[in-house]
């Protein structure tokens, strides 16, 4: 278990994050930040790249390009707020894009391997018969991994037969340039861009290419509030949690790392936790913290030190109010299906089924 800058379950806020974004949040910008200011900024990316290709590529396939442009120019720059924007330019820009669940509900179709094979010339059989789960079978757990280039470009040539406008020379070096920059799993890769095909086959209607511009000033309500002469550290949770985790009410769909002993760990221990996360962990070595990990506490080498750290970062979870609590630790009700969930944003997408499946592997 991981707390974040403000005592939220890593694993949660990722899952807030992806929710607020398919019902078109402004929260998840929120949720963006938290991760990214808590120190996980190249799991943020990795996780908005995840999302990018299990729900927007398939209509919005051209926002790839602007979103490597922004990953590298990300990458090149020093720490500054106009590096942090351009989290809040990605986040936002996918707020205003369409998206299915498509690839997401084959991803849940799909996650045992069968022991039967498919050769390549059946696989082709099933991507002219619209077969989605097989085909999604098929990418993600039976083609050789050092067939998958092979496979895309069979599959470029399959569609540009059906007098499909595609690039395939563009499409090829596309593929092989965002696997190289997003660390997500190429097979996922692939099955997006067949999905894109079907999509653009179907008459589904694709995105615009209109981009959404952001000031730094638009961003400095999400920066890491501390400690001043007016605002003690106990006072910081109530002012900067700015959203209940499970605002949706969809964390009971996915496995998280919640346990029996949660309560106690937030209660009791959430700067052991805390500093999993870099930025608890970088304030714990600045005090001279050291980490217990039998007792799962925090030890500093002096009650001055100790003094100190909780003057600036003495956030007092159990002390908080309920409303506050909450926020972090709201207890997670079993209101959901996995079918109301697709029912709710079934919109724009091919299959025509949702699942009961209990996973996180989007996220």
């Amino acid at each position: 278990m991981i707390f974040t800058r403000y005592l939220y379950l890593q694993d949660e806020v990722k899952i807030a994050l992806m929710v607020s974004l398919l019902n078109k949040s402004n929260a998840s910008i929120f949720w963006a930040y938290e991760l990214y200011y808590s120190g996980f900024e190249k799991e943020l990316f990795g996780l908005l790249w995840k999302i990018y290709y299990a729900f927007y590529y398939t209509l919005n396939p051209a926002f790839q390009q602007y979103f490597i442009k922004k990953h590298k120019h990300w990458l090149k720059m020093n720490a500054s707020i106009e590096r942090d924007k351009i989290i809040s330019i990605i986040v936002n820009n996918l707020l205003i894009r369409p998206f299915n669940l498509d690839v997401f509900m084959l991803r849940q179709t799909t996650k045992t391997e069968k022991s039967n094979k498919t050769s390549a010339s059946v696989f082709l059989q099933m991507l002219q018969k619209n077969k989605y789960v097989d085909v999604a079978e098929y990418i993600l757990h039976q083609c050789p991994v050092d067939k998958l280039v092979d496979t895309l470009n069979s599959v470029v040539e399959y569609f540009i037969s059906k007098n499909m406008s595609l690039d395939k020379t563009k499409i090829m070096k596309n593929y092989i340039s965002v696997t190289r920059l997003s660390l997500l799993d190429i097979r996922v890769l692939l099955l997006s861009n067949i999905m894109h095909y079907y999509s653009l086959e179907a008459g589904l209607t694709m995105g615009k290419k209109l981009y959404i511009i952001v000031d730094p000033s638009d961003i400095v309500m999400y920066e890491t509030i501390t400690t001043t002469d007016k605002l003690a550290a106990r006072d910081i949770l109530p002012i900067a949690c700015m959203y209940n985790i499970d605002e949706h009410q969809c964390l009971s769909l996915f496995n998280t790392n919640r346990n029996s002993s949660f309560l106690e760990m937030y209660w009791y221990h959430w700067v052991y936790y805390a500093s999993f996360s870099p930025i608890w962990l970088d304030r714990i070595t600045k005090h001279k913290g050291v980490l217990n990990h039998i007792d799962k506490k925090v030890e500093f080498i002096d009650d001055d030190h100790m003094e100190e750290f909780y003057d600036q970062f003495g956030y007092e979870p159990d002390e908080q109010k309920r409303e506050t609590q909450e926020k972090n630790i709201q207890p997670i009700k079993n209101i959901r299906t996995w079918s109301s969930f697709y029912e709710e944003f079934k919109h724009n997408s091919l299959l025509q089924a949702g699942i009961s499946t209990k996973c996180c592997e989007c996220v």
